[in-house]
């Protein structure tokens, strides 16, 4: 099987919006839950599931990665989470920058169950002893806070980290990856997102790389994303009745995937190497052009 090149763009884009619940999500599609856009391109509309837990979404995730693979394919899987912490986390927790050796780090951590039961909570406390003062992590369920997991942020004091990544600064709606609980709270996903894609870089080796940490030449690339960086063409899209996760994965996913191979590719080589970066951004026009385009 030949190795396909980084010049033909992609032909498959996904795009992922995860979820931290600690059960399975309804049986029936609801806000809040894993929903996944696959796109093939071709002008077709992005086909979008519904993941009830974590470990259903991973094994969906290896079976488009492994029919790629077989077929010869390039396939972008992008997910709704930071890829990496404020500068300085890395370090102290593994003794590198490295944020690929922090993924391997969370992972050994990390207890994640088929049923979405996870021990977050417990990590993030056991993470914020490693730091002086109080934090940096903050939010939980009242039952789960402590002297070392505080529920509010302003119960943080020096733990000597900032805030936000340098990509969060340039996009201020964009959460901080501290915040792990309550409303708009991306951290518990970073937790419980970073390990499963350490789980798809182990499965898949050297077939996959990761945007900006790593070349993105190889045949599967995963990229951090905000799918409310269209927000407005999101809302122009969006049909009735249509799930706001589900509109925004949909509609993503086909605005990268209208983009000219060369223009994506650049996108994914842009952005801080410790800290990650969010694809695409500071390309509106770029993403919305092709995308106005799209059926």
């Amino acid at each position: 099987m030949s190795r396909p090149s980084a010049d033909a763009g992609f032909d498959t884009v996904i795009v992922v919006d995860w979820s931290a619940r600690s059960r399975p999500s309804p049986a029936a599609p609801t806000a809040d839950a894993i929903f996944m856009a696959v796109s093939h391109g071709s002008g077709t509309d992005p086909r979008v599931s519904y993941h009830r837990t974590r470990d259903a979404a991973t094994r969906a995730l290896v079976a488009h990665i492994s029919a790629a693979l077989d077929a010869g394919h390039r396939l972008l899987a992008g997910f709704d989470f930071p890829f990496g912490y404020p500068r300085g986390f890395a370090r102290a927790l593994t003794g590198t920058d490295d944020p690929l050796i922090l993924w391997q780090a969370l992972s050994a951590r990390i207890e994640d169950a088929a049923d979405n039961a996870n021990n977050r909570f417990r990590v993030a406390t056991e993470l914020n002893r490693l730091f002086p003062g109080v934090g940096p992590f903050w939010g939980c369920p009242p039952s789960q806070a402590n002297p070392d997991l505080p529920e509010r942020g302003s119960l943080r004091h020096g733990h000597g980290l900032p805030e936000r990544r340098e990509v969060e600064r340039r996009l201020p709606r964009a959460q901080p990856c501290w915040k792990l609980y309550t409303t708009g709270a991306v951290g518990s996903q970073v937790l419980l997102g970073l390990p499963r894609l350490n789980h798809l870089r182990e499965r898949f080796g050297t077939a996959i790389s990761v945007s900006p940490f790593q070349p993105p030449v190889t045949p599967i690339v995963l990229a951090e994303v905000y799918p409310s960086l269209l927000h407005r063409l999101v809302a122009a899209r969006r049909r009735t009745g249509e799930i706001l996760d589900a509109a925004q994965v949909r509609v993503l996913a086909q605005a990268l995937h209208a983009l000219p191979p060369a223009a994506l590719t650049g996108m994914l080589a842009e952005g801080d190497a410790e800290e990650g970066w969010i694809l695409g951004l500071g390309h509106d026009r770029l993403l919305l052009e092709p995308a106005s385009c799209a059926s």
